[in-house]
């Protein structure tokens, strides 16, 4: 869903990360970014979305290695 168009401040603010890191990300296509002039611009809709996807991958790897680590640790007993 589109949103305001943020500068690399905004969003570094937003995302709550310094601005030279979100610089790098956006320069290695990491996250959601489009290049104006020389100037980085996001869009606060997509960078929303990007970190609720991050989100939930996390959460989902994080109880997949739950799961396995309470199998190896059944067995051990």
């Amino acid at each position: 869903m589109p949103g305001d168009i943020l500068t690399l401040q905004q969003a570094s603010e937003l995302l709550k990360i310094d601005a030279d890191t979100l610089r790098v990300l956006a320069r290695h296509g990491k996250v959601p970014a489009m290049k104006v002039g020389r100037q980085w611009r996001f869009d606060e809709g997509l960078l929303r979305e990007w970190v609720r996807e991050r989100s939930l991958d996390f959460l989902v790897s994080t109880e997949g290695s739950r799961a396995r680590g309470s199998v190896a640790t059944k067995g051990r007993r």
